[in-house]
């Protein structure tokens, strides 16, 4: 199968190099499939840690990886057959989504989907309308340690999950939405959808998220500031007692574009929009529970 031709939206990620890297030089985790070969690049100017690193990315990708920069959107549909849409702000999405999805573009979404629960529901709505094929998710989910935890059978039904992760804040992106969402996309993977009541306790140092689900299952995310802290979920389960730690055994990136290019591949994505949109109203709940 010939090599998809991609592009992007959005130059203020080090995902970018780094997707670059796992699809363009030789190595034991190369991902295959993928040719990223345009960029349209966008960034916040009220972001600091966007605006600051726009002009390095658009180098690098030029110089570096042979990217071309792109003007307008519409060039760079022109240009590809699917979409990696990496803008680090989630205010972006929806406004970036929009002519990528009317033009039928696949398109994979970064996280979070959005920043707020109204533009993802509309991003979701948009792909539906257009039968557009799309989804979203953070590379924990895809976590080699993660996943293989999710092969085991041993440890039987799970009864509750106690996910942690590091979490800087960004008030243009509030609460979880700008990187709470590594620690709930981990906590989903075992939880599953059907959470009904969610409770926040911030401090300086510590957002503690409650979920309650239907079933009286009980999950958490703890996004940590200041502290040691890593990735990992606690599982607690009908057999067994199981802590889940990421290793990083396999590159993020590697094991995330994988997911990636085998949705592009076949349309079909490996995270449902239902399980998305749950996420982000989790993590609009938090907020608003927060303050």
């Amino acid at each position: 199968m010939a090599d998809l031709k991609a592009g992007i939206i959005g130059f203020d990620t080090s995902h970018l190099i780094r997707f670059s890297e796992l699809t363009k030089v030789e190595s034991p985790n190369r991902v295959k499939g993928l040719d990223i070969i345009a960029g349209l690049p966008t960034f916040s100017p009220d972001i600091p840690s966007s605006y600051e690193r726009v002009e390095g990315y658009k180098k690098d990708m030029s110089e570096k990886w042979g990217v071309k920069l792109v003007s307008s959107m519409e060039e760079l549909l022109n240009m590809c057959d699917v979409i990696l849409l990496e803008s680090l702000d989630g205010r972006r999405h929806l406004k970036e989504a929009t002519p990528v999805l009317k033009a039928k573009k696949p398109v994979f979404i970064d996280k979070p989907l959005a920043a707020n629960y109204a533009d993802a529901k509309e991003i979701v709505r948009l792909a539906k309308e257009n039968d557009c094929p799309m989804f979203s998710s953070s590379s924990l989910r895809f976590d080699y340690d993660v996943l293989e935890a999710k092969k085991d059978t041993e440890f039987g039904r799970i009864l509750g999950a106690d996910a942690v992760t590091p979490m800087s804040l960004e008030v243009t992106n509030p609460g979880l939405f700008w990187y709470g969402i590594h620690g709930l996309e981990m906590l989903y993977s075992f939880m599953g959808t059907g959470c009904s009541k969610v409770f926040c306790e911030k401090t300086e140092t510590t957002h503690l998220v409650t979920g309650v689900w239907d079933s009286g299952r009980i999950g958490t995310v703890r996004g940590v500031r200041g502290y040691a802290c890593g990735y990992g979920v606690t599982l607690f389960a009908e057999k067994q007692f199981k802590r889940v730690n990421s290793t990083g055994k396999v590159p993020y990136y590697a094991q995330l574009l994988n997911q990636i290019v085998a949705f592009f591949q076949t349309g079909k994505p490996p995270v449902e929009a239902d399980e998305t949109l749950e996420m982000m109203q989790f993590m609009e709940a938090a907020y608003k529970s927060e303050v």
